[in-house]
């Protein structure tokens, strides 16, 4: 048997690591460039979500026939109008709270005090004081167990005075010329200034120039298929404006209905906190809360009792809940398609890099890049970083668990399915699936014999904890019925227990009145063909039968191998399924061991083969299997049910089962039988 050279394999690891490397040198790149180009970035950054709020009321007004420049002319003339005006409005409320501050400083002394003395009153917390003391003097002073410290010559240097009395220093500045004043006024007054400058030229040019930056950001994206680059970037556009605006009009509201409260309820400078309330709502989770630190403290220093701290509290938190929790969903729907976690490390990683604007900035910056990772494919890495949906489908999903040996996680992964579809549903789509990664794995090489047996084994584990999980309440009625009546069932009982599907999305029953003779118990035999693969997939068929009312039983794949094979003979099955995840060397081998089972198996035992194949080769895969010669085939775990179902029922007819051109036996070997 030749070797496989190790060439390629080192090739490919060599390769891979090349990758990482140069995936982990350009992230450094750009983390850099974003730090030392912050000063020009962040007003960029600032000036692309303008234009993305105002993107909306421009095209309106475009509708209205209003021309492009003066369209673009009113919208930034609004945008930065409410700027300017909220920040005049800031600076005087801001300036004016300055100026009140001392008048609230004694009502605030008094809260303190008073918590002082009713805490030191307490035994507990007096108790708890002189512990914490004694602790601490041991901890500065390892010698104060009541020993005399000897001084030192630095404590003598320490009370050293020159002439008894100490001397008094003051240090006065002097008075400032008149360029060194406009020197610290233009420090202090043009940096925000020169931001806004930059910030208004960034929007109104990327406002003009709309469909040009549009265009070239085609281009970029992939110019080879124009109509997918087209509808990829106008749906991200779309979708980002819609959604920044959104979010502005809802943090707005909430300030403004902070500021309306908070002037109802006579706190001082409303507006300053209303503002801050919606700035802070960008950020994730803990904003709104970070903005009710100083009113709540304002509170504490205007009134004279508790309320109206209370009141201020109780205001942001049930505002923030009902905001996120009620106004939020049925704005944005499910929400905004970025992971807790995600925003979460975003929201550090801005502050880090842009300071105090980037905490600002930092949901709105990771949104567009969730939502341009969605859409646009070189930057798909982002979707999968930042999207909240599941990284892995649930096939790779199930197969991940199983391969891992996680049997409990595989297991609640079912039942959360399960909710929401009957078992075989799932067995037959995600379970089936996963098998058939593996499947594909071992065919290339890369699962080996251990790995593949822990998934069998897993799979076997979760079925048993699955089998209680779903009872059917049409079989556990059937079940109590034949108890109750010493396992003699009554006739008219079963016609009554006929089961279809319906509102529980439970498995059907089958009603076995209706069942051939010899159906009652253990009737079905469900086979590994080559592999423990092949044998978790019988596992799950088996199961799946049991939970339709038919008795069936798995068998290991081993039973069908050259010394374990006689040991059917004599079997009382009347149908024998052989599971397949692949065709292997083809279906020759299969023709090959249905013959022999032909010959050991009892006359009239059926033989069904599933392959569980691709939906979209399922007809190809019937053609291929077609000269197996067995009695039935099935490419799905449904089929394959509902053909053991019409076969119990003695239902199976010859033009159901795959039509092929029956071979010429040989004079020793008698026909294969097909059913009637």
């Amino acid at each position: 048997m030749p070797t496989r050279s190790p060439l390629p394999l080192l090739t490919k690891a060599s390769d891979s690591r090349a990758a990482i490397l140069q995936s982990l040198l350009i992230a450094t790149i750009v983390i850099t460039a974003l730090y030392v180009g912050r000063d020009v970035l962040l007003p960029l950054a600032l000036s692309i979500l303008l234009a993305f709020v105002l993107t909306p009321p421009l095209l309106l007004l475009r509708r209205f026939k209003v021309p492009r420049i003066g369209a673009v002319a009113i919208v930034v003339a609004f945008a930065f109008a409410i700027i300017f005006a909220l920040g005049w409005l800031l600076s005087r409320e801001a300036t004016q709270l300055a100026a009140d501050l001392p008048a609230y400083q004694q009502a605030l002394s008094d809260k303190v005090k008073g918590l002082r003395e009713g805490t030191s009153a307490s035994p507990v917390f007096k108790k708890a004081g002189e512990v914490l003391s004694e602790l601490e003097e041991q901890l500065i002073d390892p010698q104060a167990d009541g020993q005399a410290v000897s001084p030192t010559p630095q404590a003598d240097l320490e009370t050293w005075r020159d002439d008894g009395k100490p001397i008094q220093v003051e240090i006065r500045p002097r008075d400032p010329s008149g360029f060194e004043l406009f020197r610290r006024i233009a420090g202090t007054v043009l940096p925000p200034l020169v931001i806004a400058g930059i910030v208004l030229i960034f929007v109104v040019f990327m406002l003009l120039q709309r469909e040009d930056l549009r265009d070239r950001l085609i281009r970029l994206a992939g110019s080879s298929d124009m109509q997918r680059a087209t509808t990829t970037m106008n749906d991200a556009a779309h979708r980002l404006s819609k959604f920044f605006l959104r979010q502005l009009l809802i943090n707005s509201a909430y300030g403004a209905f902070i500021t309306l409260v908070l002037w109802a309820i006579g706190i001082p400078s409303p507006i300053v906190w209303g503002v801050l309330a919606a700035l802070m709502r960008f950020v994730p989770f803990i904003g709104s809360y970070i903005a009710a630190i100083p009113p709540v403290l304002l509170a504490a220093m205007i009134d004279p009792g508790w309320s109206v701290v209370l009141f201020t509290l109780v205001l942001y938190v049930v505002g923030e809940m009902v905001m996120g929790q009620v106004i939020e969903p049925l704005v944005f729907g499910h929400g905004t398609g970025v992971s807790p976690l995600a925003l979460v490390v975003a929201t550090v990683f801005w502050t880090w890099l842009w300071g105090p604007l980037g905490l600002l900035m930092a949901m709105p910056l990771t949104v567009c890049l969730a939502v341009l990772g969605r859409h646009v494919e070189g930057l798909q890495f982002f979707d999968v970083l930042l999207s909240s949906e599941p990284a892995l489908t649930p096939e790779q999903s199930f197969y991940q668990r199983t391969l891992s040996g996680d049997a409990a996680e595989a297991t609640y992964q079912a039942e959360l399915a399960l909710k929401d579809e009957s078992l075989q549903a799932y067995l037959g789509t995600v379970a089936l699936g996963g098998l058939k990664l593996a499947e594909r794995d071992a065919a290339r090489g890369m699962l080996d014999a251990e790995q593949a047996g822990r998934i069998a084994a897993t799979v076997k584990e979760m079925l048993v904890d699955l089998a209680d999980f779903e009872p059917s309440r049409w079989f556990a009625r059937l079940r109590g019925k034949a108890e109750k009546d010493d396992g003699a069932v009554v006739q008219g009982g079963l016609a009554s227990l006929e089961a279809d599907d319906d509102d529980d999305g439970h498995l059907p029953v089958v009603n076995r009145a209706e069942l051939a003779p010899g159906w009652v118990e253990e009737p079905i035999l469900c086979i590994g063909g080559r592999s423990v693969l092949d044998e978790a997939a019988a596992a799950m068929l088996a199961e799946v039968l049991n939970k339709r009312g038919l008795g069936a039983k798995a068998l290991p794949h081993e039973t069908l191998s050259a010394g374990h094979i006689a040991s059917l003979e004599g079997t009382e099955a009347n149908l024998v399924c052989l599971s397949y995840l692949g065709l292997g060397t083809g279906a020759a081998h299969i023709r090959y061991l249905v013959r022999r089972l032909r010959r050991i198996l009892p006359k009239g035992t059926l033989i069904l083969v599933a392959y569980w194949s691709e939906e979209d080769d399922a007809k190809a895969a019937k053609e291929k299997l077609a000269a197996a010669e067995a009695d039935a085939y099935a490419t799905s775990l449904s089929e394959a049910v509902e053909i053991c179902v019409k076969a119990a029922k003695g239902e199976l007819k010859s033009e159901e089962a795959v039509e092929v051109e029956e071979p010429t036996p040989p004079p020793s070997q008698p026909a294969p039988r097909r059913v009637a």
